[in-house]
């Protein structure tokens, strides 16, 4: 991945939320040295939308002039290989040029095929799409893009291919293990300055069930040694290599080796699991602002401390704009511990637009959290923590909000510690 690639990606604005999804993932598979080729069912996969979606998604994003995808083809075979996608923000990038222009490509791909700009077939043979391929080949226009879970589930070991002396490998589930790891090796402390290369050669030396282990308990490791004090932690490589999760206490992995409940979106428990990491520090991509942004606040046009804020809230606590993402788009929930549940009992309604919001809303802007961006749809309200005495004994629904929050800090701390010293 790039930070750079993400960083960028997080920045645009103007896109509606699914399309900057897209853009995200794209981004994701970005390499500064390589560039960036996902296939399309691995950017579907990622993205969990269809692959007609994606390519409406992608065509979007072309038009605004933020990819540019680029049709490669095997010189011996003629067949179609993984689109190339430009980045916007790539030294050299031209975006599509549309047709009268300069007499350029056509404005949009060839829709049988969602891939690169050029207007021929694939291969020699005519361009008619192959009915037999129509799920992968044609578009699909499939108007929901969350996998429903009353369907047969995926298979991820259905793309078998031959490899190259004949063997049979399993190119799909190694995706999917290393997109676990990466996930898994994104929230390690010492992600930034980690060799990426080495930390994965150790993770696929452990079995599949050593690795689930080592990313289910990686959280539990780094949270351990932050209540002893640890200031500095080993390389990802270096735990994974020594399978350091197996000297965790039991009473350390409780947690994690226990049943975990789905959280309903915006619900009591997923309220408590969001605040819980809010109070956290930022762990995503420190921002920083580009030239324009430096120029305008050297004019005295805009001010620094509220840029960089708002940088802050869309960049510093990607789990939680990721919550809020699923939530808000998929009614995805997340999986809390027993912590976030006893937390979130004390959970109460907030209307959506009330007093009480905007007060919740103002907390947020105050601290720099990133807020709920859009149109919540069908949500009536959303859950936070009770302020301790009734709300009208307070001058104003902010500080019924302020001691709200103070309360639900002096709780976590007091069961995070419990839970420590059991």
């Amino acid at each position: 991945m790039s930070h750079m690639a993400t960083n960028w990606a997080v920045e645009q604005r103007g896109l509606k939320p699914a399309t900057k999804v897209v853009l995200w993932h794209l981004a994701d598979r970005h390499n500064k040295d390589f560039g960036c080729f996902p296939s399309q069912a691995l950017l579907a996969d990622d993205c969990e939308m269809s692959r007609s979606s994606i390519n409406n998604h992608l065509n979007i994003l072309e038009e605004r002039g933020l990819i540019r995808r680029i049709q490669v083809r095997n010189e011996r075979t003629f067949q179609q290989e993984n689109t190339r996608y430009l980045l916007a923000f790539e030294k050299g990038f031209e975006p599509k040029i549309r047709v009268g222009e300069n007499g350029g490509n056509p404005p949009n791909p060839r829709p049988e095929f969602g891939h690169g700009n050029e207007p021929d077939a694939v291969s020699r043979s005519e361009a008619e799409p192959c009915p037999d391929l129509s799920d992968s080949r044609v578009q699909n226009l499939d108007t929901n893009p969350v996998r429903e879970p009353g369907r047969e589930p995926v298979n991820e070991r259905e793309g078998v291919r031959e490899g190259a002396e004949g063997e049979k490998t399993d190119t799909v589930t190694r995706e999917t293990w290393k997109r676990r790891f990466k996930k898994a090796h994104r929230d390690w402390p010492t992600y930034l300055t980690d060799s990426e290369v080495t930390a994965e050669v150790e993770w696929f030396k452990l079995s599949e069930e050593d690795r689930l282990k080592a990313a289910e308990l990686s959280s539990v490791y780094v949270s351990e040694g932050a209540k002893l004090g640890r200031k500095k932690f080993c390389a990802f490589a270096v735990y994974l290599g020594e399978k350091r999760w197996e000297r965790l206490s039991p009473q350390a992995t409780k947690i994690a080796d226990g049943k975990r409940e789905t959280a309903a979106p915006f619900g009591k428990n997923w309220g408590a699991l969001r605040l819980s990491v809010l109070m956290g520090e930022p762990d995503g991509v420190p921002p920083r602002l580009t030239a324009v942004e430096e120029r305008l606040c050297a004019d005295g046009k805009y001010d620094r401390d509220e840029l960089m804020r708002g940088k802050w809230a869309r960049c510093g606590w990607p789990k939680v704009n990721m919550m809020q993402d699923d939530a808000m788009h998929r009614h995805k929930g997340r999986k809390v511990d027993a912590v976030a549940e006893r937390l979130g009992a004390d959970f109460v309604q907030v209307p959506v637009g009330s007093d009480g919001w905007k007060a919740w809303q103002e907390l947020h802007e105050e601290r720099g959290w990133p807020w709920f961006e859009g149109d919540l749809g069908r949500v009536e309200w959303v859950y936070f923590p009770a302020s301790p005495d009734a709300p009208d004994s307070y001058a104003s629904p902010l500080e019924a909000v302020r001691a709200a929050m103070a309360r639900f800090e002096t709780e976590h701390a007091a069961l995070t510690q419990k839970d420590a010293a059991e």
